[in-house]
């Protein structure tokens, strides 16, 4: 059933199919048709939707405490503090938990310019920060520079001095799916850390097992100074986190920084998380998911050598991405794969693709024999 959308100010293009039911890797629309959801909602499902056991945690922590407010300490609080600092090899460090990835990225950015004095703030190019604040990519936002991935000239005419922070997102996740060299990213880091300007990853899209690993900066040599998570930690309940290091944190709270939401270190969110954790140590699903992505690598390998439409493909654990000649008709080929049952992404001339952790083989499969004879028959 296709309806148009009531009562609903249209930000974004959010069709006019109705979902009334999830489960796992699939959604189901009024009529029953069911949808294999390659983008994992937006990117948060990490476990599948409605997980029953992590759909349970919220019920069962609001009989104990559901909002504390900001004033008091909870111990889902402190337990989902400890364990992702362990998680993340920042033991010594601190953390705050919110609700999303925007929130999470703007504070960082927030807490570099507090300690730093400075304005400016590093990216690359076609990295997603966050939807508001500092980090927002809008035209307005003069603070953010840009630079290519693996642009060595242009790493040479930024002015470090200026630099608030070098925030890396370890996998462009505005549709592109680029994944910079090492090389070019130490290099990046090194000089940063000689100007005093901290490094601070964005993890809101690449943690918790995307890119095969549980944080996509495990595939560089990197010690960050501050780590920004969100969208797959609550498995599609709201909840983020900043973690910084211990020197960081001291630097904040000698300078007297506050920093206050309503909804912040909130007991169900960080219940959530806890458990979201456990499931993926428990399922071993890094592994899963990482050996689910190299069979989609492999499928999407054998598809591009089949059509010269393809350009490149690119990949990393269970996020990837095929790029198609400016002038193939990726629109089409997009709705195609929707009426077929196949929810994926795109932007421009690519097609994205980021299922939960716990994608069949299966449908893997019919998702990319879907794809070929799409082609074939345009």
């Amino acid at each position: 059933m296709m309806t148009e959308p009531q009562n609903i100010i249209n930000l974004y293009d959010t069709g006019k199919i109705v979902i009334v039911g999830a489960r796992d890797c699939y959604l189901f629309d009024v009529n029953g048709k069911q949808f294999a959801d390659f983008e994992a909602g937006v990117w948060c499902v990490v476990l599948g939707h409605c997980h029953e056991t992590i759909a349970t945690v919220p019920g069962q922590q609001s009989r104990d405490i559901f909002h504390p407010g900001n004033r008091f300490i909870s111990e889902p609080q402190q337990k989902l503090s400890s364990e992702l600092l362990n998680l993340l090899g920042m033991q010594e460090g601190k953390c705050v938990l919110l609700s999303s990835g925007s929130e999470a990225v703007n504070l960082s950015i927030t807490i570099a310019r507090e300690i730093t004095g400075r304005q400016k703030i590093l990216t690359l190019e076609n990295s997603y920060l966050a939807a508001c604040g500092y980090g927002s990519n809008i035209p307005s936002n003069t603070d953010i520079i840009s630079i290519a991935t693996d642009d060595r000239r242009a790493l040479k005419e930024i002015d470090f001095h200026s630099l608030a922070a070098f925030v890396f997102e370890p996998g462009t996740s505005s549709g592109l799916v680029h994944f910079p060299s090492k090389e070019f990213i130490s290099s990046l880091a090194e000089k940063a850390r000689e100007m005093r300007c901290p490094v601070i990853i964005d993890e809101v899209i690449t943690g918790f097992g995307r890119t095969g690993s549980w944080f996509g900066y495990e595939h560089y040599d990197l010690k960050p100074d501050m780590v920004a998570c969100g969208q797959g930690m609550g498995n599609g309940y709201p909840i983020s986190a900043v973690a910084v290091s211990a020197e960081i944190a001291g630097k904040v709270e000698a300078a007297g920084f506050n920093y206050a939401r309503s909804h912040q270190n909130d007991p169900p969110g960080c219940a959530v998380a806890l458990k979201v954790m456990d499931i993926i140590f428990e399922e071993d699903l890094i592994r899963k998911g990482r050996e689910s992505g190299k069979l989609f690598r492999e499928l999407l390998d054998v598809l591009a050598e089949k059509f010269t439409e393809i350009i490149e493909v690119r990949s990393r654990g269970l996020m990837l991405a095929v790029e198609f000649l400016p002038d193939f008709d990726t629109g089409r080929l997009w709705n195609q794969l929707l009426d077929n049952g196949f929810v994926t992404g795109r932007k421009d001339n690519m097609l994205r693709f980021m299922p939960p952790l716990t994608i069949r083989e299966s449908d893997i499969i019919r998702l990319v024999k879907c794809m070929e004879e799409l082609m074939r028959s345009a």
